[in-house]
């Protein structure tokens, strides 16, 4: 049977924005300026590192914290983002395949290199699909051209996937990194608890965010799952924690951790937004 989403996700070379003028202004000039901002004060002193964890929401409640924690890394010409995965379609781990991302600020090159190793990697799945109307890593991206004007980078979508999925992945993930000869900086995409009140969101954030910062993967998971933490991105931060080690990654830093109730005054119902940086 002829299916036309997957024919268009085969044909289609450049990813078009979905959530600009939603989530970010569809305005160049006011959002250069506005990630500029953001970016001016990073979280900690700027160092090396081998990933990084972000939020992905509208950047009115997540902008400052996901500029201050890129800002808080040096930014190398090949990122790989993961991201939790909003959309239907594609595998568990499923690869973009567009050439090029497209923002208000211009085009975000793909690397073939980096795309053609991680293609090669099992349980990894060349597709679109999921990545048409996905926000998780289009938000990410006009911090990385603001930070980094020539960044080419390579996305994949996350779902939850079981834990010795993830880690033979992350080293395959790994391999394809060092394979290409430069830095790769791997940005983990996710937000933290949602819909609870601040305080409860603040503690069961916590319990995660005390994982994360002991370097532990799969006690991160395993707490999400426990406590019921509605972690989006736990598994795609997961898989960049893994490779990370497989790299030599020593230690995590939790850089800065807030609610959406402290943009909006409203601390009813809330999400948490969260960044680290991986050493």
């Amino acid at each position: 049977m002829y299916d036309e989403r997957c024919a268009m996700s085969t044909l289609e070379t450049v990813r078009h924005p979905a959530v600009a003028g939603r989530f970010y202004t569809a305005v160049p000039s006011r959002l250069r300026a506005e990630v500029e901002r953001y970016c001016a004060t990073p979280a900690a002193p700027r160092a090396r590192a081998y990933g990084v964890m972000v939020p992905h929401a509208g950047y009115m409640y997540s902008g400052a914290v996901c500029g201050r924690a890129l800002a808080s890394v040096e930014i190398p010409p090949l990122c790989l983002i993961l991201h939790t995965k909003h959309q239907l379609g594609g595998g568990l781990l499923s690869l973009s395949q567009f050439e090029q991302w497209q923002t208000p600020l211009g085009p975000v090159a793909a690397d073939p290199g980096l795309n053609a190793a991680l293609a090669a990697v099992k349980g990894i799945t060349p597709s679109n699909l999921p990545h048409f109307g996905e926000h998780a890593a289009e938000v990410v991206l006009p911090f990385l051209q603001v930070l980094r004007p020539d960044v080419r980078v390579a996305v994949i979508s996350v779902m939850t996937a079981p834990p010795d999925l993830l880690q033979a992945a992350a080293r395959g993930v790994a391999a394809a990194v060092l394979a290409q000869g430069s830095d790769v900086l791997l940005v983990a995409s996710s937000d933290m608890n949602h819909y609870a009140d601040h305080e409860e969101t603040l503690r069961k954030d916590k319990l995660a965010l005390d994982r994360l910062a002991e370097f532990d993967a799969d006690g991160m998971l395993e707490v999400c799952a426990r406590h019921d933490i509605t972690m989006c991105g736990a598994h795609a931060t997961a898989l960049m924690l893994h490779a990370c080690k497989a790299l030599g990654a020593t230690r995590v830093q939790v850089l800065e951790h807030t609610t959406s109730g402290e943009v909006s005054g409203e601390y009813g119902q809330v999400v948490g937004y969260a960044s680290a940086r991986v050493l």
